[in-house]
């Protein structure tokens, strides 16, 4: 139990990323106002502040455009990007708290992912049997006779070494081992350091079989648990107990609705992704939540080689092999979605003012042709009431003013920060999207807004003096390559005034 306990207290711990520090300088114009909360929800009740009628009429459709350089060309920004709009008649404003997974749900879940086969609780530590061990015996064995130990940096005698330490672990394994027992998808309470009562679920099938597919779930039983920062966390997986799983990553990703799959995707894709789609929806619908939660953004994603960031013996960029779909959703509120996060550690531990890191909701699917084999769900919100109803909201041409002055000033700034005035960068939007974002409810601990606002998804490059690429630089944070557009800037559709995910306003 203690190991299962630490593995997922490391799991959680290694999500947390550092937010980013920096002063933003605000634009003359009058529509940026101070981050002031009381100020904004007045103005959220005032007509004369924006517009209340239906549909929000000053929204064009279609695409917005737009490119600027600054920093003498250093700073590059192209804009090319879809506008989206919820259908609604009304942008609310509602305060929510942390949340967690109740056993209802959990029970729900459960009942879904192992419908008609029988369930094991594997709490316990888990006990190797010669037949797993075995399959390591035999590989090990091939690669000193071939000498592939070499890629992952052994030399003759340390693998060696390593091969007489399996066959010792194979001499002191039982043939079978002890019986789990049998679950029925029911939480049980752990007492975790420092941190409180939480309630735990790990399961998985019968371990004879090939296949394993677990549940994981690790969620806050008390206020002093909810509230320490730790989060909820809820996870389902399916794989090989012998073979190598595949590797996906976000090397070339393509955003897609299926209809842009490049060749060599299609020829290896068996599964459409309408009916991948079908299998995420599935899980909400199981769960009783498909009016609360929407699909956001779907990425092809695939095993190309990541070198030294992976353990797969690929060069870095070796082209992929295998295919699968990444589905992202989102939580929705009278039927208006949240802003979609892509990045599992993205908190708001940066703010200055509270002592505790808030995770913003995370969900993705992993879709391929075996069929559902990933489901990763952090953080969900609890909602506790509704501040304003309908929102009073500034023009899209306002906003615009907004982004077009500040995505300069932010970025101008961020990027002389983090190359010491020298890098160059390149930033790319591609979707523009009204919706409900998360910010801190002022000397709050414990209570958060989601609050109207636009979302400017892309991506970055960012080019040090010294030559080295960085990708998706955000937050301190920067990838070995592009991954999934992020929100690029966000503008308060209420007061103009722009949010930080990492500082949580």
């Amino acid at each position: 139990m203690k190991r299962v306990i630490r593995n997922t207290l490391l799991l959680c711990i290694c999500m947390l990323t550092a937010a980013l520090t920096a002063c933003q300088a605000t634009p003359d114009a009058p529509i940026v106002v101070q981050k002031d909360m009381e100020q904004m929800l007045e103005k959220a009740d005032r007509p004369e502040n924006g517009v209340r009628e239906a549909a929000l009429p000053d929204i064009p459709q279609g695409r917005y455009t737009f490119s600027a350089t600054g920093l003498d060309g250093r700073l590059r920004i192209a804009v090319n990007a879809e506008i989206t709009v919820p259908e609604t008649t009304a942008m609310p404003i509602v305060r929510v708290k942390r949340g967690g997974f109740p056993q209802e749900l959990v029970t729900k879940l459960f009942n879904h992912f192992y419908a008609g086969e029988t369930a094991y609780d594997a709490s316990s530590e888990h006990v190797e049997t010669k037949a797993e061990i075995e399959p390591l015996i035999i590989d090990a064995k091939r690669r000193l006779a071939d000498g592939s130990y070499a890629e992952y940096g052994y030399t003759e005698e340390e693998y060696t070494a390593r091969l007489k330490r399996i066959e010792e672990r194979y001499s002191a394994a039982p043939e079978t081992a002890p019986a789990l027992p049998i679950s029925n998808g029911t939480m049980h309470i752990q007492e975790l350091e420092n941190i409180g009562d939480y309630l735990l679920l790990n399961v998985d099938t019968d371990t004879t079989s090939d296949t394993a597919r677990t549940m994981n779930v690790l969620t806050p039983n008390s206020r002093y648990s909810a509230n320490s920062g730790f989060g909820a966390h809820l996870y389902y997986r399916v794989y090989s107990r012998t073979k190598k799983g595949t590797e996906y990553n976000t090397q070339g990703i393509l955003r897609t609705n299926g209809t842009n799959l490049p060749e060599a995707a299609r020829q290896k894709l068996a599964i459409d992704f309408d009916e991948a789609k079908a299998l995420c929806d599935g899980v909400f619908t199981a769960a009783g939540l498909a009016d609360n939660y929407t699909f956001g953004h779907a990425f092809l994603v695939g095993d190309a080689g990541m070198g030294k960031y992976g353990g797969d013996g690929k060069e870095l960029g070796t082209p992929a092999e295998n295919y699968a779909y990444r589905l992202y959703y989102t939580r929705m509120i009278n039927g208006i979605p949240c802003f979609v996060n892509t990045d599992i550690g993205l908190d708001d531990s940066n703010n200055g003012t509270t002592s505790l890191p808030w995770y913003y909701e995370y969900i993705s699917f992993t879709v391929d042709n075996s069929g559902l084999t990933y489901l990763s769900w952090h953080n969900p919100i609890e909602i506790m009431d509704t501040v304003t109803e309908n929102a009073a909201l500034l023009s899209f041409n306002d906003i615009i003013d907004v982004f077009e002055a500040m995505i300069r000033i932010e970025y101008e700034a961020f990027l002389n920060k983090w190359t010491e005035g020298s890098g160059e960068m390149d930033i790319n939007i591609d979707t523009v999207e009204l919706c409900l974002v998360r910010v801190r409810e002022r000397d709050s601990e414990a209570a958060g807004l989601l609050v109207p606002a636009w979302v400017f998804y892309g991506n970055n490059t960012v080019v040090s003096n010294d030559g080295s690429t960085m990708y998706d630089f955000a937050h301190g944070n920067a990838s070995s390559w592009n991954k999934e557009p992020f929100p690029i800037l966000i503008i308060n559709a209420v007061d103009g005034s722009t949010i930080d995910l990492g500082r949580g306003y």
